[in-house]
């Protein structure tokens, strides 16, 4: 299913709720709202509201405890929230400065990879959904779980938390009471307002440290850096057969050039769709007693066919001898029916002409294909080699591989794989989330913490209330329409 198609699953999904909430908000009024409110959930159109005071309690209770660990805890989400503060600026403005008085190449490349740090939910892959919704919405619990857990420790009533999803985008949420929080000291607020992006940057470190420490801690289960697992093989993939390519392979070797991982092999597969197929260097002997030849040459192309439809079907090749001579075969000829599977396993070596091959009495046997068409032979652990023709660009659109290649028959890379890639969202959503909620913008925790500190550091200079607010009014819509021109200059660029 294609991705437009989920959306507009999603989307009807969300027609329906609503629509049916209409029907049942007219037709059994109180039953139905006494339902809601006993769920805590709210309907809108694309908009879902889940709201609770079950987990209070908890959260009180653990807020509570070990009162001093707590403290210093907070007041170091407090110190990293007020450095992280400065630098979150400096960003939004060297962006803005690049994209809107440069607009130089270089810098708009960089800049969106800063945005997508900062704004969830960019260039997400349509086979990744799960791993975008599932990490959104924990580093959105743990924000919120930060400021609940300061609030409760500043003595700041909290009514209760919930979620919402706008559409797709899930984002979770706190009620606490706006009058104690104001009443409190400077400091006190700050830790409140700060908590939540302290644990963004507690939750992107862990996942980073975790990311570090998956390969040493899998090395028992794993093999890295060995081969590539082939995890799926496409049904239509011309690698499928008797002496195929099979799930559950780990290959090593594609013709002379060795697979250590995914990026080995695509590199190998370049070079065997790039270079020439290569000859094999076998004995006289051998292609004195295996040739089947009889000479047809094509009309339009200069390709032999020395093959016979029975041979071909046997797996023979027509190969030609490359700076041949006479090796008294039944008449002289430089092109031969050899079968392909016996010709590639006795080469002593890959050669390119007769000079290549070192041992006596070899040849240089090369088979003859059209430019397009390669012989691709590779090679496995536990299983003979596969032996592949066509064009190597099918090799690598109709396999899905691994790096981790497991010790036991009964593992799956699909674990570490997974771990990695949900630790890769985590860490780049919840750092971009703290960097995005310490923006002085609106609607995010910079807009109150640019308040209170514009208030505390003018409060001495500035003895007016109503001005310290007007210019923590006037930075945050600076920086908001910043961000703004920022999303929409990466947006039209992709567009």
């Amino acid at each position: 299913m294609e991705a437009h198609q989920i959306l507009i699953l999603i989307a009807l999904a969300h027609f329906s709720l609503f629509f049916f909430n209409t029907i049942f908000v007219s037709c059994m009024h109180v039953p139905y709202l006494n339902l809601l409110k006993k769920i805590g959930l709210e309907i809108q159109l694309l908009r879902l509201k889940w709201f609770t005071t079950i987990f209070n309690r908890s959260l009180m209770k653990w807020g509570l405890n070990r009162s001093k660990f707590w403290s210093l805890w907070y007041n170091a989400g407090l110190i990293a929230t007020i450095i992280l503060f400065p630098i979150s600026m400096v960003v939004i403005l060297k962006m803005t400065f690049n994209i809107w008085l440069f607009n130089s190449s270089s810098s708009n490349e960089n800049n969106e990879q800063v945005l997508e740090l900062m704004i969830p939910g960019v260039d997400i892959p349509y086979n990744e959904i799960g791993y975008y919704i599932l990490s959104l919405i924990l580093c959105s619990i743990v924000h919120e779980f930060g400021h609940a857990m300061a609030a409760v420790r500043e003595d700041v009533r909290l009514f209760g938390i919930g979620a919402i999803i706008f559409f797709i985008i899930p984002v979770a949420f706190i009620q606490i009471s706006d009058e104690q929080l104001d009443l409190l000291p400077f400091k006190n607020r700050l830790r409140i307002l700060c908590a939540g992006i302290w644990h963004n940057i507690v939750l992107a470190v862990l996942a980073i440290t975790v990311l570090g420490s998956v390969t040493f801690f899998f090395s028992l289960f794993f093999i890295k850096n060995s081969g590539v697992f082939v995890k799926n093989i496409s049904p239509n993939s011309p690698l499928l057969g008797p002496s195929g390519l099979s799930t559950g392979d780990v290959v090593y070797k594609i013709n002379d050039c060795i697979v250590r991982n995914s990026t080995n092999w695509r590199t190998c597969i370049l070079q065997a769709t790039k270079t020439s197929t290569p000859g094999y260097c076998v004995t006289d002997k051998m292609v004195k007693e295996l040739d089947k030849s009889f000479l047809i040459q094509h009309k339009n192309t200069d390709v032999h066919n020395c093959c016979d439809q029975h041979s071909k079907d046997k797996g023979y090749l027509c190969f030609e001898h490359l700076e041949g001579f006479d090796i008294q075969t039944s008449r002289a000829s430089t092109h031969y029916c050899l079968p392909t599977r016996a010709i590639v396993e006795s080469s002593h070596n890959l050669c390119q002409n007769n000079d290549q091959c070192f041992m006596l009495n070899d040849l240089c046997m090369k088979p003859t294909l059209d430019n397009m068409t390669k012989i691709v032979q590779l090679q496995r652990y536990g299983h003979k080699d596969v032996l592949f023709f066509g064009y190597p660009s099918e090799i690598y659109y109709t396999t899905e591989l691994s790096n981790w290649v497991p010790r036991f028959s009964f593992l799956s890379p699909n674990f570490p794989e997974a771990l990695i890639l949900f630790c890769k969202y985590i860490a780049v959503f919840s750092s971009g989330l703290a960097i995005i909620n310490a923006l002085p913008c609106f609607y995010f925790d910079g807009e109150r913490i640019t308040a209170i500190l514009t208030d505390a550091l003018l409060k001495n200079k500035i003895h007016e209330q109503n001005v310290r607010k007007i210019i923590a009014s006037i930075i945050t819509s600076t920086f908001t329409l910043l961000l703004g021109l920022n999303l929409i200059n990466m947006y039209l660029n992709k567009t």
